[in-house]
């Protein structure tokens, strides 16, 4: 969990580092043409420039700085990091003199480059301590106990934004400690509620710190946990997993403390960093190329019916987050209120609402839904970040109340535009069979079947499989 958490941050500093690097470079040519510098070089250049973030984890892993402030320790990187580049600099012009030309220049533009990289630095800092949405750059974590343990823990991750671990509160036994704020973090509530708690609070880890009153609760935490595919982890081992139980066991530490870390649901953080790469970029490419759909879209939704052209739903996401899911609207504007009216002609089993020909729906609306077009802009919801493009589709937060405990596990993974139930005939699976489709796929998930998965739905969305 913790150190999952470590690995994707250095991937995404890596990434956003060279991506500024490789816009102001090429930015940079007209003025380097203009000062009649050896363009020829410095397309040569290019490629050890672009791989300077690279050596910035090792650089860092060597400075030793006492701040917990994060722009203190950025500071202290990169300037540790430009000596060691100048001193490249110096080596690289003995071997090749050429990079001596126009060497006031080069200067000036390392200068702008360092500058560059360095606001990037605090943008990601401000965008960890900061981001309250369902990204991979946070991760909320609640603590179970309100001891010295606990409020030391608490305490470390509060001073430390730069980890991404975020506390979201605590959980205790004493009634009358609920309400009371640690570390400018409250006491939610009772434990035999977590339920209810984990319902309410974005959370992606529980915590148990060392509480030999807590130990009864134990087997509650773990099971709680492992149904909804959250990550458990505990200071003191005091429960044993069973030896054919599938969970992920790690031993990690916070703060030179020990600890231990249970995943029913686990993910290599390579897999969703390049995930969320994937998604970014795609997404970006998609909505570029149908741009010209959602104008005609947008035209003849104005030209049918009144109201907005966009509709903006709440969907909850992965462990629980609520997000504005959009969709082109394919229904007279107050269709959410006529629902109640419609709820016998519901042709879906469980919690879901699903009607063929829902009166609803307008005369450009049942064609958008016949096609799928009426889902383009969740491409938005993707580039975002709320959704990925492949994932478990985003339910109601009514739905998700109905839900089963082991139903609850899907949301234990980013949601998606489409997934197995989308390539499998869509409305005309039950809802039970829908979930168990969800479920398989989180267990067996890779950037191969996501691969396979966006491959299938193409047909599918083209021979409006189970489309209503």
């Amino acid at each position: 969990m913790f150190d999952d958490q470590k690995q994707y941050l250095q991937r995404y500093h890596i990434v956003s580092d060279m991506i500024c690097i490789a816009v102001l470079y090429f930015v940079l040519i007209p003025f380097f043409i203009s000062f009649k510098f050896n363009t020829s070089l410095y397309f040569k250049l290019f490629p050890i420039v672009i791989c300077i973030p690279l050596l910035l984890p090792l650089i860092k892993k060597y400075i030793k700085t006492k701040s917990s402030q994060t722009g203190i320790m950025c500071l202290q990187t990169f300037i540790t990091s430009s000596v060691f580049a100048g001193f490249l600099f110096c080596i690289s012009s003995i071997v090749n003199p050429d990079l001596l030309l126009n060497i006031i220049f080069s200067t000036v533009s390392g200068a702008v480059l360092w500058i560059i990289l360095l606001l990037n630095r605090f943008h990601i800092a401000y965008l960890i301590k900061h981001s309250s949405s369902n990204q991979n750059l946070t991760k909320h974590i609640l603590i179970i106990g309100t001891a010295e343990n606990a409020e030391s823990l608490s305490k470390y991750l509060n001073s430390h934004p730069e980890t991404g671990l975020r506390v979201v509160g605590f959980l205790t036994e004493k009634s009358d400690e609920i309400g009371k704020i640690i570390n400018n973090k409250p006491v939610l509530g009772k434990i035999q509620d977590i339920l209810a708690i984990i319902h309410d609070n974005y959370t992606d880890c529980v915590l148990y710190t060392d509480a030999p009153e807590y130990e009864q609760y134990y087997g509650l935490l773990f099971t709680t946990c492992s149904i909804r595919g959250i990550d458990f982890a505990t200071t003191k081992t005091v429960y044993r997993v069973d030896a054919n139980s599938d969970m992920q066991i790690s031993q990690e530490n916070i703060n030179n403390l020990p600890i231990e870390v249970f995943k029913s649901v686990y993910c290599n953080p390579k897999h969703i960093f390049l995930k969320r790469v994937f998604d970014f970029i795609v997404s970006i490419i998609l909505i570029g190329i149908t741009s010209p759909l959602w104008i005609i879209i947008a035209v003849s939704i104005k030209m049918t019916s009144p109201g907005p052209i966009l509709f903006g739903q709440e969907r909850i996401g992965k462990y629980g987050k609520k997000f504005i899911l959009y969709k082109f609207r394919s229904m007279v504007e107050n269709a959410e209120n006529l629902q109640a009216e419609l709820e016998h002609l519901n042709e879906m089993d469980g919690p879901a609402f699903k009607i063929q020909n829902d009166p609803r729906q307008t005369s450009t609306g049942r064609f958008l839904r016949k096609t799928s077009l009426d889902e383009l802009p969740q491409l938005l919801n993707v580039f975002k970040g709320d959704i990925s493009l492949v994932g478990p589709r985003p339910a109601l937060e009514k739905e998700v109340l109905k839900y089963h405990p082991w139903e609850r596990k899907r949301l234990s993974v980013a949601q998606g535009i489409t997934c197995i139930w989308q390539i499998s005939g869509r409305n005309t699976i039950k809802f039970d069979e829908w979930m168990k489709l969800d479920v398989m796929y989180i267990e067996n998930r890779s950037l191969a079947v996501d691969f396979q998965i966006l491959l299938k739905t193409i047909p599918a969305v083209l021979f409006k499989k189970g489309a209503y």
